[in-house]
Protein backbone atom coordinates (compact mmCIF):
# COMPACT_ATOMS: atom_id res chain seq x y z
CA UNK A 1 0.00 0.00 0.00
CA UNK A 2 2.61 2.55 1.07
CA UNK A 3 5.25 1.09 -1.21
CA UNK A 4 3.17 2.11 -4.23
CA UNK A 5 3.23 5.76 -3.10
CA UNK A 6 6.88 6.00 -2.12
CA UNK A 7 10.17 5.39 -3.90
CA UNK A 8 12.55 3.42 -1.68
CA UNK A 9 16.32 4.03 -1.61
CA UNK A 10 18.77 1.96 0.43
CA UNK A 11 22.15 3.43 1.32
CA UNK A 12 25.22 2.04 3.09
CA UNK A 13 27.45 4.18 5.31
CA UNK A 14 30.83 4.81 3.70
CA UNK A 15 32.37 7.69 5.64
CA UNK A 16 31.82 8.61 9.28
CA UNK A 17 33.06 12.05 10.27
CA UNK A 18 32.69 14.06 13.47
CA UNK A 19 29.80 16.18 12.09
CA UNK A 20 28.37 14.03 9.30
CA UNK A 21 27.84 10.55 7.89
CA UNK A 22 28.07 9.89 4.15
CA UNK A 23 26.06 7.15 2.47
CA UNK A 24 26.43 5.40 -0.90
CA UNK A 25 23.42 3.96 -2.74
CA UNK A 26 23.16 0.17 -2.79
CA UNK A 27 22.19 -0.81 -6.35
CA UNK A 28 20.87 1.67 -8.92
CA UNK A 29 18.82 4.82 -8.53
CA UNK A 30 15.11 4.11 -9.08
CA UNK A 31 13.45 5.80 -12.04
CA UNK A 32 11.84 9.17 -11.31
CA UNK A 33 14.11 9.68 -8.30
CA UNK A 34 15.66 13.07 -7.62
CA UNK A 35 18.08 11.70 -5.02
CA UNK A 36 21.75 11.12 -5.84
CA UNK A 37 23.93 8.05 -5.48
CA UNK A 38 25.75 9.71 -2.60
CA UNK A 39 23.96 11.51 0.26
CA UNK A 40 24.97 12.93 3.60
CA UNK A 41 23.36 13.50 6.97
CA UNK A 42 25.14 16.31 8.75
CA UNK A 43 24.81 18.11 12.05
CA UNK A 44 22.62 21.21 11.89
CA UNK A 45 24.95 24.22 11.99
CA UNK A 46 22.32 26.86 12.75
CA UNK A 47 22.63 28.68 9.41
CA UNK A 48 18.88 28.83 8.77
CA UNK A 49 15.72 29.76 10.62
CA UNK A 50 14.86 26.10 11.20
CA UNK A 51 14.20 24.99 14.74
CA UNK A 52 13.88 21.80 16.79
CA UNK A 53 16.13 19.71 14.56
CA UNK A 54 19.57 18.26 14.99
CA UNK A 55 20.54 17.16 11.49
CA UNK A 56 20.21 18.05 7.82
CA UNK A 57 19.96 15.86 4.71
CA UNK A 58 22.14 16.85 1.76
CA UNK A 59 22.60 15.54 -1.80
CA UNK A 60 26.02 15.44 -3.40
CA UNK A 61 26.46 17.85 -6.30
CA UNK A 62 28.28 17.03 -9.53
CA UNK A 63 31.69 17.89 -8.07
CA UNK A 64 31.30 18.51 -4.36
CA UNK A 65 29.00 18.56 -1.36
CA UNK A 66 28.90 22.35 -1.43
CA UNK A 67 27.30 22.34 -4.89
CA UNK A 68 24.67 19.79 -3.82
CA UNK A 69 21.17 20.52 -2.59
CA UNK A 70 20.56 20.85 1.14
CA UNK A 71 17.18 19.13 0.99
CA UNK A 72 15.66 19.19 4.46
CA UNK A 73 16.09 19.28 8.16
CA UNK A 74 15.52 15.93 9.82
CA UNK A 75 13.00 15.69 12.64
CA UNK A 76 12.69 12.79 15.08
CA UNK A 77 9.51 10.76 15.00
CA UNK A 78 7.91 8.79 17.82
CA UNK A 79 9.60 5.64 16.46
CA UNK A 80 13.24 5.03 17.37
CA UNK A 81 15.71 5.55 14.47
CA UNK A 82 12.94 6.87 12.23
CA UNK A 83 12.89 10.48 11.04
CA UNK A 84 11.03 12.69 8.59
CA UNK A 85 11.55 15.82 6.56
CA UNK A 86 10.19 17.58 3.50
CA UNK A 87 11.56 18.90 0.26
CA UNK A 88 10.25 22.31 -0.70
CA UNK A 89 9.91 23.13 -4.41
CA UNK A 90 7.68 25.36 -6.53
CA UNK A 91 5.14 22.52 -6.65
CA UNK A 92 4.94 22.41 -2.84
CA UNK A 93 6.32 20.33 0.01
CA UNK A 94 7.04 16.63 -0.42
CA UNK A 95 7.37 14.12 2.42
CA UNK A 96 10.64 12.22 2.96
CA UNK A 97 11.01 9.43 5.53
CA UNK A 98 14.36 8.21 6.88
CA UNK A 99 15.17 4.99 8.71
CA UNK A 100 18.69 4.60 10.12
CA UNK A 101 20.19 1.50 11.65
CA UNK A 102 21.20 1.93 15.31
CA UNK A 103 24.89 1.71 14.33
CA UNK A 104 24.35 4.30 11.50
CA UNK A 105 25.70 1.77 8.96
CA UNK A 106 22.58 1.86 6.79
CA UNK A 107 20.00 4.43 5.75
CA UNK A 108 16.70 3.78 4.01
CA UNK A 109 15.01 6.80 2.43
CA UNK A 110 11.42 6.91 1.14
CA UNK A 111 10.50 9.81 -1.11
CA UNK A 112 6.84 10.46 -1.81
CA UNK A 113 5.18 12.03 -4.88
CA UNK A 114 5.63 15.78 -5.30
CA UNK A 115 3.09 17.71 -3.27
CA UNK A 116 2.38 14.90 -0.77
CA UNK A 117 2.62 16.61 2.62
CA UNK A 118 0.40 14.91 5.23
CA UNK A 119 -0.24 15.86 8.86
CA UNK A 120 2.13 14.77 11.64
CA UNK A 121 -0.40 12.13 12.71
CA UNK A 122 -0.40 10.57 9.23
CA UNK A 123 3.40 10.79 9.07
CA UNK A 124 3.68 8.79 12.30
CA UNK A 125 1.19 6.21 10.95
CA UNK A 126 3.27 5.85 7.75
CA UNK A 127 6.45 5.46 9.79
CA UNK A 128 4.86 2.75 11.95
CA UNK A 129 3.58 0.85 8.90
CA UNK A 130 6.94 1.03 7.11
CA UNK A 131 8.81 0.12 10.27
CA UNK A 132 6.59 -2.98 10.69
CA UNK A 133 7.22 -3.97 7.05
CA UNK A 134 10.96 -3.63 7.56
CA UNK A 135 10.97 -5.80 10.72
Amino acid sequence: MIESKAIKHVYKGVKFNKCDTQYQLVGELPQQSWLTERVKIEAFQGYSNAYNLGEYFRLRGANSWKSGEMVTGIWKSVTKNAYYGDRKTREGKTLILFFRSPDLESLTVYIFPTGYNPSKKVINQLINELNNERA
